[in-house]
């Protein structure tokens, strides 16, 4: 959308019409020339006549900077300093696009004060490098791809990070709205998964595989995801972020090899930043036994602690907001998740990476347990006898070790 992060219009400067851009913060001057994507001319804020030359400096058409101040009635136009900004340059066949017209940061002999704010007390510190005005610090907006200068009327906002960007290295993924070059290259690279039954040759067709959602937020090591078969498919995660993402798995067998594969990937994911906002799914085949309401019945079996030691969240209250324990099967934002053509959605589970990775094997040890009772006692099954088994799937499942310690 090329939309500006300020919520209010500046005012003029008092008696020139002209927007004081020193009270101005990076974000907010956006609106001051928004920028539509390369070839869309804005008719509202078009040079006029007179070329872009004299509009960028704010003269009348009659000026030239040679002239101004020779003559008493040579003023600004007022709200001078063009508005068209950017590619919307188009009149008089102006080309703003053309890399090899752009001036360099030195300003020229004749620009004495800066000419987008028109401030006779703010020296010249470079040239904008989309139009060529001269302007002061205080109007100067760097490119977050190029780190080139522009002025307050040549730049957009990326519609995924907020950066300030050029027309030059904006991109367009979904055609109207610029993005940095990073955020589109990111945005850009995911991988619809393609699932393939680890049982498909096997007779029957009621086999205990498990797919993980695995998020990661922030810097890690993408490509040891992209490269690896027990992947099935990757994307963007907008609860993450810029350099986030949510690998999915395959359906995965359960046998030690894989497991032990499984457990080495998510080792080698080393957290430079807090996961809070990340989290580890796991879905769980669907069969003739399995039912939302029996695994509710099993989480609820585990107090805080034995929970915490599976890598669950949906007994501490402050970290189960996506993942609330409830008999409401449904959503994003509970533990048990029934909404699954072909699975049942566990959202309990917390980020899985280096710092979670021992509490893997131990938390598909119990959804393993679970999984074959249910399967075997599908009709005789309380809900005191699930939560009993539950708490006796732990006990299999956790080292005795690590019984009695607390985890944070």
């Amino acid at each position: 959308m090329g939309r500006p992060a300020g919520s209010r219009r500046p005012a003029p400067v008092p008696g020139s019409g002209l927007v004081d851009v020193s009270r101005l913060t990076t974000s907010s001057m956006a609106w001051v020339a928004p920028v539509t994507a390369p070839g869309r001319p804005d008719p509202r804020r078009a040079c006029g006549p007179h070329g872009r030359t004299a509009c960028h400096a704010g003269l009348r058409p009659a000026e030239s900077r040679s002239t101004r101040g020779a003559a008493p009635s040579a003023q600004p136009v007022p709200g001078g300093g063009c508005q068209a900004g950017g590619a919307r340059h188009t009149q008089q066949g102006a080309d703003m696009t053309n890399t090899d017209t752009n001036p360099s940061d030195e300003p020229g002999p004749e620009a004495a004060h800066c000419e987008y704010c028109m401030s006779p007390d703010r020296p010249v510190a470079g040239r904008c490098h989309h139009c060529g005005t001269p302007i002061c610090r205080a109007c100067t907006i760097k490119c977050i791809a190029c780190r080139k200068t522009f002025c307050p009327g040549c730049y957009l906002i990326c519609d995924s990070c907020d950066s300030t960007v050029c027309t030059q290295c904006a991109q367009y993924p979904y055609d109207d709205d610029p993005w940095c070059p990073d955020c589109a290259a990111h945005e850009t690279d995911s991988l619809e998964p393609e699932y393939h039954d680890p049982y498909q040759d096997v007779p029957g067709d009621e086999h205990l595989t498990i797919g993980l959602e695995i998020e990661v937020d922030g810097p890690h090591d993408h490509q040891a995801f992209v490269d690896s078969d027990l992947i099935a498919g990757w994307c963007m995660d907008g609860s993450l972020d810029r350099e986030g993402w949510e690998y999915q798995t395959q359906p995965l067998a359960t046998d030690p090899q894989t497991l032990s594969r499984l457990h080495d990937l998510i080792a080698g994911i080393v957290p430079r930043k807090s996961q809070e906002n990340a989290g580890g799914h796991i879905h769980i085949s669907r069969a003739s036994g399995q039912y939302a309401a029996d695994w509710a019945h099993a989480l609820d079996g585990l107090d805080a602690n034995q929970a915490a030691w599976l890598n669950m969240r949906h007994a501490d209250h402050e970290q189960n907001r996506w993942c609330r324990f409830t008999d409401y099967y449904h959503g994003k934002e509970v533990a048990v998740n029934d909404d699954h053509d072909d699975t049942i959605e566990l959202r309990t589970f917390g980020p899985w990476n280096a710092d979670s990775a021992e509490q893997l094997l131990p938390a598909i040890k119990w959804i393993k347990t679970m999984w074959r009772l249910f399967q075997r006692h599908p009709a005789s099954l309380t809900a005191e006898g699930i939560e009993a088994a539950s708490r006796t799937a732990w006990a299999d499942a956790v080292p005795e070790s690590a019984r009695e310690k607390a985890v944070d």
